[in-house]
């Protein structure tokens, strides 16, 4: 027994996803069968690796393609293709729409005037449209529908009709074919299907960018130790017990133990946080994170799929790979739909053709093909698209990027929201928090600014900062010298200076005082001058301007709040009970965050997860909703479903906000749509005979479709008043 992944090109939309998994679960051996629409990857166990050929052979037998090759870098040609096909098809579409009017002025004849119509609308059905075209022949050979099968349906109907009546004119009249063209109507539909689909394709890209950014944290080689000298090798080469070794800046490429050297590492992708820690011997690395100043040697005690980064790969993607419960409604009831329409246009058919009035066959094929035609879902396939382009578009005006209409049907449901702390409801930067001091503030700050900016330490860093923001002078020491993993030890002008943590203040028997007792929480960095105690600084992450505000309207929304951090139980505490978060976790690693969104929605919660680190990306990827700050990882950003651009935490309340007024407008645009191809399908089908009315002429039928249309978008363009 094992376990396959394929790449799978060609979907066009879930039930796509539904079909492949349900045709190749048929074949005997596979045990398993789990395909995702979002990242066109499929998941296969099977009992025999022999039967991989047979289920490409399967797959491709249904009009998609299959590739062994993962995790490429994305391309964006789909998409554009998408936006390419849109723009021909609606200019064409324009042309047709202006001659299908232009008879009322008189020229040019309507012989020519269609034979021009059918040369313009050639294109887009039988080039633009061929996918559509495709899945209506698998229809009628599998029996598998969804709407591409439907908009298919509608326009080969609408244009073979067409073109007959246009080529075969006379044979259509002695026929008694009703004399209407429909070319016009083709283009339309095909165009706003296409930008749909360039929407729905910029969502799913940015799924799969997720994966891809998280590949790029990984190293692709190593320098591992043979025969006494360090050799660099392919990743894959590494094994468990190999001697490596890491110079500075570069990244750790597996797991391991240190046994030689110490260093300042960057986890940052671990635990959110941005202060290096110091790391020596006998103490554990991660791959994926970064080395700070001095060469280290280590043994592997992880390697490939076992390592941490690995392992949060494996969960994202696993995270990805399982399907929303909510799909669109157009596609939910297109398999419904389709057959549905096909028999009412049968039973019209038979009906007119046993039961109306001569001429038998014309007006039966006739009423049976303006049935497929007004049936085709114009309305209903813009009615989730339009509201989607136009919320997408007005929320990227306002800072917030959103991947696709589904985030937007998802994040309606909200009840609970998680934050990270560090550069989420924090700056995410070390920053001078307090200072106290005991003699001449400016004095003391430029002595210990100017000995700081010799280091490279974040501690060191901010000081500098804070020194800099008041416009201090800086100096140069007369002495420097740093005591790894507590300080520095510094003179300038004559004045001895002992700069660090407190044990290096308590090795140099300095007296601690009591007023400079810090009251802010943060990295503590005590000064000696002289061997005195002078001054205290705390460095640490400031709260953002916003949060409080964002914590209490949400608390008057009824959402509930949570914080999971990285940082330690004091720091984390602190920054809850100032900000009034209902529930608190510390010391939470990547995949703890992620067990936590999931034990919510076990409760029944619907959870969004508001981060911006690699360590934020599991639960980013395993909650209903993740919105990611724009100003932090792009492994983050892409990971999510929102991106608030400018880190600006009150961006959320407003998506919030947008998504539950969006989410009105798909509703009355789906009813709006829904009616009118329930009273229209009926009235196509001659209906109003009966009551001794018309058969539907054709302006009535351009007209119905075209108002039907404009009413969504219409409808859709009060989504700008929201926000």
């Amino acid at each position: 027994m094992s376990k396959v992944t394929l790449a799978i090109g060609g979907m066009s939309c879930a039930s796509c996803a539904l079909s492949i998994e349900a045709e190749v679960k048929k074949i005997d051996g596979v045990l398993e069968s789990s395909v995702n629409y979002a990242t066109e990857t499929a998941y296969f166990e099977i009992s025999d690796d022999k039967l991989l050929d047979v289920i490409k052979s399967k797959v491709q037998s249904l009009g998609f393609s299959t590739s062994d090759e993962l995790h490429t870098p994305t391309e964006k040609t789909s998409g554009e293709n998408y936006l390419v096909k849109f723009y021909i098809s609606i200019a064409l579409s324009l042309l047709l729409f202006s001659l299908a009017m232009w008879p009322l002025m008189g020229w040019p004849n309507r012989e020519v005037n269609w034979f021009i119509q059918l040369v313009l609308c050639l294109p887009i059905w039988a080039w633009i449209g061929l996918k559509f075209q495709k899945s209506l022949v698998r229809f009628f050979l599998t029996g598998k529908s969804n709407m591409n099968t439907l908009i298919g349906l509608g326009t080969t109907a609408a244009f073979v009709y067409s073109a007959i009546i246009t080529v075969f004119n006379d044979a259509s009249v002695s026929f008694g074919l009703t004399q209407k063209v429909y070319f016009e109507a083709v283009g339309f539909i095909i165009s706003f299907v296409y930008l749909g689909n360039y929407f729905e394709e910029r969502a799913k890209r940015k799924t799969k960018e997720a994966l891809n950014s998280l590949f790029k944290l990984s190293s692709k080689k190593a320098l591992v130790e043979i025969d006494s000298k360090f050799v660099e090798v392919d990743i894959d080469e590494v094994q468990k017990g190999s001697v490596l070794r890491v110079k500075p800046g570069e990244k750790f490429p597996v797991d391991g133990k240190i046994l030689r050297g110490s260093s300042l590492i960057d986890e940052s992708m671990i635990t959110g946080e941005p202060v290096p820690l110091l790391k020596s011997s006998d103490d554990l690395v991660y791959s994926g994170t970064i080395n700070g100043d001095s060469v280290i040697e280590y043994i592997a005690t992880k390697v490939g799929k076992d390592t941490f980064l690995s392992q949060i790969i494996a969960f994202v993607e696993q995270a990805q790979g399982s399907r929303p419960k909510i799909q669109q409604f157009a596609d939910r009831i297109s398999s419904i739909f389709t057959p549905v329409v096909i028999a009412i246009s049968v039973l019209t058919f038979i009906c007119w053709f046993f039961l109306g009035p001569e001429p038998f066959w014309g007006n039966a094929i006739s009423n049976m093909i303006a049935v497929l035609v007004i049936a085709c879902p114009c309305a209903l396939g813009l009615a989730t698209p339009t509201a989607v382009v136009v919320a997408t578009g007005r929320a990227s005006l306002k800072g917030i990027l959103i991947g696709g209409g589904e985030i937007i049907e998802r994040s309606e449901k909200i009840d609970t929201i998680i934050f990270d702390k560090t550069g989420t409801i924090t700056e995410g930067r070390p920053s001078v928090v307090e200072a106290l001091f005991n003699n001449d503030e400016e004095t003391t700050l430029m002595d210990i600014a100017s000995i700081e900016q010799f280091s490279e330490h974040p501690l060191s860093n901010a000081i500098v900062k804070y020194s800099q923001d008041r416009k201090i002078p800086l100096s140069e020491p007369d002495s420097f010298e740093i005591v790894k993993g507590k300080g520095i030890i510094a003179s300038i002008d004559e004045r001895e200076y002992v700069i660090g943590n407190k044990l290096l203040l308590e090795e140099s028997s300095i007296e601690f005082q009591q007023n400079l007792t810090p009251n802010e929480i943060g990295s503590y960095v005590f000064v000696a001058c002289n061997g005195v105690h002078c001054a205290t600084l705390v460095v640490g992450d400031k709260i953002k301007s916003t949060s409080k505000s964002v914590i209490d309207e949400l608390k008057f929304l009824g959402i509930e709040t949570w914080m999971i951090t990285g940082d330690n139980e004091i720091v984390a505490e602190y920054v809850a009970k100032e900000l009034g978060i209902e529930h608190f976790v510390a010391n939470a690693l990547p995949l703890e965050k992620s067990s936590y969104v999931e034990s919510l929605q076990a409760k029944g919660k619907n959870v969004a997860m508001i981060g911006d680190g690699v360590n934020d990306a599991p639960a980013l990827a395993k909650a209903n909703v993740s919105m990611a700050m724009g100003t932090g990882a792009d492994v983050a950003m892409n990971a999510s479903d929102v991106t608030l651009v400018k880190g600006d935490l009150s961006k959320a309340i407003d998506f919030l906000k947008l998504s539950h007024g969006t989410m009105k407008i798909i509703k009355q645009n789906l009813f709006l749509s829904m009616v009118y191809n329930s009273l229209l399908i009926p009235i196509a089908a001659g209906v109003l005979v009966i009551f001794d009315g018309p058969m539907m002429p054709p302006v009535l039928a351009s007209i119905a479709m075209g108002l039907s249309s404009i009413s969504v978008v219409s409808n859709s363009l009060r989504i700008k008043t929201i926000i």
